[in-house]
């Protein structure tokens, strides 16, 4: 008997002390599952060939020769605004600054190591149409200078539109000052 719990406590201690993911991927066929192609987070998929014809409903890309032909199909309301202030918060408050002003916390401005990252309530920014802004949001890497990481992944459906509703709210704040 207290040969048995001995043995059952040496097994037990082993097979703790391995690590589990190391064992396993060393059997083929585990291993082929562990290193097989596939996209990484924030890393964009491969683009269909040229000329082909989407299948899955998904949007066509956003260049700056389409994006001003762009028409915003969420209405400024209060729902939209929120919305789109939470996922400014998330992920463009960082660069942007709270104001929209470019002097977010990672910027120079705000105390960071990135120079140049331009406010969304300057008078250049308020002319442009909400498609562009959408556009800047989808695909930042053709709308702008290639700066800015591309948020297209991150920021999906209609709370594209929302940050969109919430920028147009900054910079009409931004004009009353």
């Amino acid at each position: 008997m207290v040969r048995r719990v001995a043995a059952l406590l040496l097994t037990s201690s082993l097979v703790l002390a391995c690590n589990l993911d190391d064992v396993v991927h060393r059997v083929g066929w585990f291993a082929t599952m562990r290193h097989q192609r596939s996209i990484k987070p924030y890393a964009q998929p491969i683009a269909p060939p040229e000329g082909a014809v989407p299948i899955t409903g998904h949007e066509l890309p956003v260049t700056l020769d389409n994006a001003d032909r762009l028409a915003n199909p969420r209405s400024r309301t209060a729902e939209s605004i929120n919305r789109g202030k939470m996922v400014y918060e998330t992920f463009c408050q960082v660069c942007h600054g709270a104001a929209g002003g470019g002097d977010g916390p990672v910027s120079l401005g705000g105390g960071g190591p990135f120079p140049a990252i331009p406010p969304l309530v300057d008078e250049a920014r308020r002319r442009r149409s909400d498609g562009f802004i959408y556009g800047v949001i989808v695909n930042s890497q053709e709308m702008g200078k290639g700066l800015m990481p591309l948020y297209g992944w991150s920021i999906r459906g209609t709370d594209r539109w929302d940050v969109v509703n919430y920028v147009r709210t900054l910079q009409a704040q931004a004009a009353q000052q």
